[in-house]
């Protein structure tokens, strides 16, 4: 008895399996998880980029300096963000402090911060960054060089600022803040 196998051949099956108008799969009406995208819980429209410009105001040794701040960074859900940033002092500070006439000292910082915004989507509402990084002060003369030096610190700044939304792309702060250095 000679019985023959069926052995369709490469172009058949694929006719049968993939020109088949019954053929079902399992996901047909469901979509797949991704991490940017479907079902996730983070989604690539979810995040943000940012450029924030800022003013300050602060006391160093008896003096009031004005800083210049710049910061950037990703935010997540317009409710956490983190980033870096850069400051300096725009005007030359005198030491109280200093018995050395035509002292002056300038100041400068970079670091990293992380800012919590509970309640980002309203108008008014309060934002939460904590500065931390590498600062430095340093001492000048102003007729000559007195070899006066210069002093680095760490330093941590936490803030509470009152911010608006003025635009999709724009938000207006003002706030207060303590620097503690180390």
């Amino acid at each position: 008895m000679n019985h023959r196998a069926f052995a369709p051949s490469i172009p058949m099956l694929f006719l049968i399996i993939f020109c088949n108008p019954f053929h079902l799969t399992a996901q047909d009406n469901a979509e797949a998880k991704t991490l940017f995208g479907g079902d996730s819980q983070i989604r690539g429209d979810q995040f943000g980029f940012f450029i924030a410009p800022a003013y300050g105001i602060t006391q160093m040794d008896g003096d009031v300096a004005s800083l210049f701040q710049v910061r950037g960074g990703v935010g997540w859900r317009d409710q956490i963000s983190i980033g870096a940033y850069f400051s300096t002092s725009l005007n030359e500070i005198t030491p109280e402090s200093e018995s050395i006439l035509e002292v002056y000292m300038d100041y400068w910082s970079v670091g990293g911060f992380v800012e919590y915004t509970p309640f980002a989507k309203e108008v008014v509402h309060l934002t939460f960054p904590v500065y931390f990084g590498f600062g430095e002060v340093e001492m000048d003369n102003v007729v000559g060089n007195g070899g006066l030096g210069e002093a680095s610190c760490f330093q941590i700044e936490p803030t509470a600022l009152l911010e608006v939304n003025m635009h999709d792309y724009v938000r207006l702060y003002l706030g207060a803040g303590y620097r503690f250095v180390a």
